[in-house]
């Protein structure tokens, strides 16, 4: 439901936007970037999500989408590579603020993706995948509290933000 809530005000904000601002989808990461770089393997069942912080490698989170697979196989690895049990993930942010993208509490960037993955799905890697690398970095700590966010009305600066690449996300 949040997933359906989320993309509707997503579309909405898309719509009555009459211009995009310009977007740079440069594939390097900037000395200051923060926010997502996407990947996807050759054959298309594994999406590959970095997760920068003022330039530098936070984490990294893989999932594997095997149509076989009853369901999809996650992992995640901090900036080191080591891996990070998924369900400390899962744990982590039950008493932070989801409603404040500035109040991240112990639920970090890489555990913002990890639920909204959880909780939608494949929707939601394709949506992300989609939007990876087109986002300015400016965009990206909105785009990570609206994820998680209950409330819709968060999501509308990251929509200004980035109508443009949302648009075409929604439309693929």
């Amino acid at each position: 439901m949040q997933f359906l809530k989320t993309l509707l005000v997503l579309l909405f904000a898309a719509l009555i936007s009459a211009a995009a601002f310009p977007q740079d989808p440069d594939a390097a990461v900037e000395a200051g970037f923060t926010g997502l770089r996407t990947k996807q393997s050759a054959d298309g069942k594994q999406y590959t999500f970095s997760i920068y912080e003022g330039g530098k490698l936070e984490s990294t989170i893989v999932v594997v989408d095997d149509p076989a697979a009853p369901d999809l196989v996650m992992s995640a690895f901090d900036a080191s590579g080591a891996q990070v049990n998924g369900a400390s993930l899962d744990a982590a942010g039950a008493t932070a603020n989801a409603d404040s993208p500035d109040a991240q509490g112990p639920c970090s960037k890489a555990c913002r993706i990890w639920k909204f993955i959880r909780k939608h799905g494949r929707r939601a890697i394709r949506f992300i995948a989609c939007l990876g690398n087109k986002i300015p970095a400016s965009c990206w700590f909105a785009i990570f509290g609206c994820m998680v966010s209950p409330n819709p009305w968060m999501c509308f600066e990251g929509i200004l933000c980035s109508a443009g690449p949302i648009r075409a996300c929604v439309r693929a």
